[in-house]
């Protein structure tokens, strides 16, 4: 008779979703997926809802009897219900470092507060948010240049390589005995309602910017490095007309 297949459940979106239910249709397992409502296939980013693996409500979770719960990019806060219900954990590949920045757009947070380096998590899921034990993180460089995107596109590659490492420890549930508390004293919170794309500028700059806004001539930039960034303004802006 042939051996029963770990029965593993993946709540995911977005790319780093997409990329782990690749790997994870890849094993050994009886896999099924639970995708954020709002995710369809044709968005700008590639979503796990386009592949073709079996897709469950987040309801039904119970039902499936999961041994192994692993979630990317999941926006939906897990109660203990759910994440308590797997004998080998309930693990969350954070793309962000846990220590510090803990919620939405870590790497925003990193890129306005200078860092040079940046981390992403591999944690168990508990009450808080991004709060669990941790399992693992993998490292790697914030160049002076580098924009949200870019950084984006660096914690996906780094997240993805850290989960396949830590995959064999998470499937026999050694991960559990590894997992070492966070420090919560240092960590701080983001939501996605805080985010704002509004900056706030010097007055010096806000002369130079209006001294320089004179249509129709080429509009105002600066450079970061070799990388050009113009600065228009909004043709619906009341004080245009």
């Amino acid at each position: 008779m042939a051996d029963k297949k770990l029965k593993v459940a993946c709540l995911c979106g977005k790319l780093i979703g997409f990329q782990i239910c690749q790997f994870l249709m890849e094993q050994e397992i009886d896999l099924k997926i639970v995708v954020n409502d709002y995710e369809k296939p044709g968005e700008w980013y590639q979503t796990p809802r386009s592949l073709d693996v079996e897709e469950i409500s987040l309801e039904e979770i119970p039902a499936f009897s999961p041994e192994l719960i692993v979630v990317a990019f999941y926006d939906t806060i897990l109660k203990e219900k759910i994440y308590s219900l797997p004998k080998s954990g309930c693990w969350n590949l954070h793309l962000g470092d846990t220590l510090r920045y803990r919620g939405a757009y870590p790497n925003i947070r990193a890129i306005e507060n200078g860092d040079r380096e940046y981390k992403v998590t591999l944690h168990q899921i508990d009450s808080g948010i991004d709060s669990g034990p941790i399992l693992a993180q993998k490292s790697f460089p914030i160049d002076s240049a580098d924009c949200g995107k870019r950084v984006y596109e660096k914690m996906t590659k780094a997240g993805l390589e850290l989960f396949m490492e830590c995959y064999s420890k998470l499937v026999t549930g050694e991960a559990l005995s590894l997992a070492e508390p966070q420090n919560q004293a240092d960590a701080s919170l983001y939501f996605r309602k805080d985010f704002s794309r509004e900056l706030t500028v010097p007055a010096e700059l806000q002369n130079q910017v209006l001294a320089r806004t004179f249509p129709p001539f080429p509009p105002p930039y600066f450079m970061v490095g070799d990388r050009k960034f113009i600065i228009t303004e909004e043709q619906d802006n009341p004080h245009n007309h």
